[in-house]
């Protein structure tokens, strides 16, 4: 009978071990047809480590394998996501899969998790340079005056920034509406931020208007800086999908501009693919190097950000850390 016993947990451990390897490769191939599967083989895993707890046997370097597997899946939980959202998102599937209580069946928190950690350093970033605005604005005021026009557009934006961040897009069209009265000329970037606010409004024939009138105004050989505006409120907004294709746009128009590549690498960043923002923003730097040293710099210190950030990253919530390990460990039998 203690023979039957072991022998039963020795092919568990076997079982176990088999699925750590078809869930290692798994996670790196993952679509929509496969992508449940890859769910409940981790549920499986997590429930042979269950069973096996009292076993007596040695599965640490099991153990090791599947703390590694949920670090890479923490880090990159945008990636996995957009695979669940094209098989119906991850809230259909934990449906269909009760109970669903894994970390892996609650990605979604991670990745808003993790755009709360970078909208937080975008605004680290934007305090700091709205003090340095705020000195230059105290020297404008006083010893040159800026244009009227200047001043309204300014302030109209500020105040938009935080509508759209609170998604309260009907007193933005209001701000706008009351700042294009107050111009004697029209402004590009005021008219980039009403056609992306009528567009979450649906109201896409004035959107795509007043997008059109904003271009218009816009030097030819500047169509990628305004390609550059209009993405960067996408991705103010979080319209990651929307900012993509912008960023495509600008790159197909001119490759050799770097605006383009540190868009798309900002993209990429919001989604947790770590390793296609550095490799965006490292062509996004070498492009910048000498056409434009200001977003070189940007480029570089976004790259070292990203380079910590796996061992600051945690499946479980902000403060708990996973062990710092690497992606992938031979299992023993």
């Amino acid at each position: 009978m203690a023979y039957s016993v072991r022998e039963e947990r020795q092919g568990l451990a076997t079982s176990l071990r088999e699925d750590l390897a078809e869930a290692e490769r798994l996670i790196v191939q993952l679509r929509r047809d496969n992508v449940e599967a890859f769910l409940q083989l981790m549920d499986r895993i997590d429930g042979s480590f269950t069973l096996l707890e009292t076993s007596g046997l040695d599965l640490r370097p099991e153990q090791t394998r599947w703390g590694s597997l949920l670090s890479k899946l923490s880090r990159e939980a945008g990636r996995v996501m957009r695979s669940i959202d094209v098989a119906g998102g991850l809230e259909q599937l934990r449906k269909a899969n009760p109970p669903a209580e894994g970390m892996w069946w609650q990605l979604d928190a991670v990745v808003a998790t993790a755009r709360r950690r970078l909208i937080r350093r975008l605004g680290i970033t934007v305090g700091t340079i709205a003090a340095v605005l705020a000195v230059v604005w105290a020297l404008l005021t006083y010893v040159f005056p800026p244009d009227p026009n200047t001043v309204v557009t300014s302030e109209a934006i500020t105040t938009l920034q935080q509508l759209s961040f609170e998604g309260r897009w009907e007193d933005a069209l209001s701000t706008i509406e009351a700042a294009k009265a107050q111009l004697t000329q029209p402004d590009a970037e005021l008219l980039i931020w009403e056609g992306v606010v009528r567009d979450k409004l649906g109201q896409s024939e004035r959107s795509r208007q007043a997008l059109e009138e904003a271009r218009a105004m816009v030097p030819s050989d500047q169509h990628v800086s305004y390609l550059w505006t209009v993405g960067s409120i996408r991705l103010w907004i979080n319209d990651l999908e929307e900012a993509r294709i912008v960023g495509d746009e600008a790159i197909a128009m001119d490759p050799t501009n770097p605006q383009g590549y540190f868009l798309l690498a900002s993209v990429a960043e919001a989604e947790e693919d770590t390793g296609a923002a550095l490799d965006l923003f490292e062509e996004a730097y070498q492009l910048a190097a000498e056409s434009n040293p200001q977003l070189a710099v940007i480029a570089r210190v976004r790259m070292g950000s990203l380079l910590q950030r796996p061992a600051n990253m945690s499946p479980f919530g902000e403060d708990q850390q996973p062990a710092d390990e690497s992606d992938s460990t031979e299992g023993t039998e």
